[in-house]
């Protein structure tokens, strides 16, 4: 969606903002490698966006094509509000739905991961989830324009990118019609009183008319994250443990309905018999620390510069896609895909990380032979790979050991 693609230069702009702001009032709620895995996941997203043709997207065209029962106009102010508001309704109960159903809190748990609350975590979406394209069917089947309900599903999908933040008190009135930081804050809180609350996208009428609204309290700080922490800054296993672990208690239950029962049912709930195997109990919030292995700076700024490199280079893969074959988007994204993982391997402080970063290096060597590149790209790619060389040849030299994993209590 060509909205949310021209809003990345802001939203990073923004998250800097955001960061210096923080670091001049002394409350900076930023950490490098959680951010990075946060931007990471949503570049993983976007760029699988390109890769596969959703059946959700080619369901609406054909509903909209052939099955719409009232032709509405596409154009004119009302249409746009009552398609903002329709979707804005279906997105509630499909949120909802990803909190209270397994299968689909498989795919949200992705955005709920993060320990920081910032506008870097708005930016971390999942690179899964395939059927929630259904919520919205039913306004298509109505006539609403196919161009036009897209254009409010980025819509929505921006409005939420500001609600992401520590930094804006209660709005007053604004607090009872729309969704804001405070009462979104509410949303991505472990704390008991918090847990599935406060569903809405861009309205919290929702919330209020079907019984899921609660205010943020003074008297109760936010504690954000999973009350069963990832512990983990790999991008691949952030998007697949849910999925993972519930193949696995359907494969093992011993009842047949409890199979298919397990995807179904709420997070949490195990088939019987296997209530006490592979457990993952809550953590107490008094208990609650952050996670953050401990690596030497240098290890954390060549991170960062990978990082910044390679979202770079999915961005702009993201505004040439149209123009390329397929085989070089495969070739692209498979590379951008590796790079993603290996900075997870670096924040996570792996052993393995140097060694896997010269087989990166390697790929960056061939694999731009084949893609259609003018001059000045190759040369970019030249510099960064003379520029990632040298960085890892002195890390090579330099102690890269991690020690064991430092984290940091939970600000009260």
């Amino acid at each position: 969606m060509k909205i949310i693609l021209y809003a990345i230069p802001g939203f990073i702009i923004l998250i800097l903002f955001e960061w210096i702001y923080g670091l001049i009032r002394s409350r900076n709620t930023y950490r490098v490698a959680d951010t990075i895995t946060s931007i990471s996941l949503g570049s993983i997203s976007r760029l699988r966006g390109i890769l596969v043709l959703g059946f959700g997207a080619w369901f609406y065209a054909r509903v909209t094509d052939d099955y719409r029962l009232i032709d509405f106009p596409d154009t004119g102010v009302a249409i746009w509000l009552f398609a903002i508001v329709a979707y804005d309704f279906s997105y509630y109960w499909f949120h909802r739905a990803s909190h209270e159903i397994n299968l689909f809190w498989a795919a949200h748990v992705v955005h709920h991961q993060s320990e920081d609350y910032n506008l870097g975590t708005a930016l971390r979406q999942s690179g899964s989830g395939l059927f929630g394209f259904i919520f919205y069917l039913p306004w298509l089947y109505l006539g609403i324009p196919l161009e036009i309900f897209l254009a409010s599903a980025a819509i929505n999908l921006v409005y939420q990118f500001w609600v992401h933040t520590e930094h804006v008190a209660k709005l007053g009135p604004l607090e009872a019609i729309f969704v804001t930081a405070s009462n979104h804050r509410v949303h991505h809180a472990q704390n008991k009183i918090y847990i599935d609350r406060n569903y809405g996208g861009i309205f919290i009428i929702w919330d209020r008319l079907f019984g899921s609204f609660q205010e943020e309290l003074a008297t109760e700080p936010c504690v954000y994250g999973l009350r069963s922490a990832l512990k983990s800054y790999n991008p691949f296993w952030a998007n697949i443990h849910i999925y993972w672990y519930t193949l696995l208690d359907s494969w093992h239950a011993p009842h047949w309905l409890d199979k298919i029962k397990v995807w179904f049912k709420g997070p949490g709930w195990r088939p019987a018999g296997l209530e006490n195997s592979r457990l993952k109990t809550a953590t107490p919030l008094e208990d609650f620390q952050k996670y953050q292995p401990q690596i030497s700076k240098p290890a954390k700024l060549y991170a960062f510069f990978q990082f910044f490199c390679t979202t770079l280079a999915s961005t702009g893969l993201l505004l040439v896609a149209k123009s390329w074959d397929s085989e070089p988007l495969i070739l692209t994204s498979g590379l951008l895909f590796f790079s993603f993982y290996l900075m997870g391997t670096w924040t996570d402080g792996s052993k393995l990380a140097p060694v896997l970063e010269w087989l990166k290096l390697a790929l960056v060597f061939i694999i731009p032979a084949y893609l259609p590149l003018n001059g000045l790209v190759i040369i970019l790619f030249q510099a960064y790979l003379l520029i990632s060389a040298i960085a890892l040849m002195y890390l090579s030299i330099y102690p890269y050991l991690p020690s064991n994993k430092q984290v940091i209590k939970q600000r009260q």
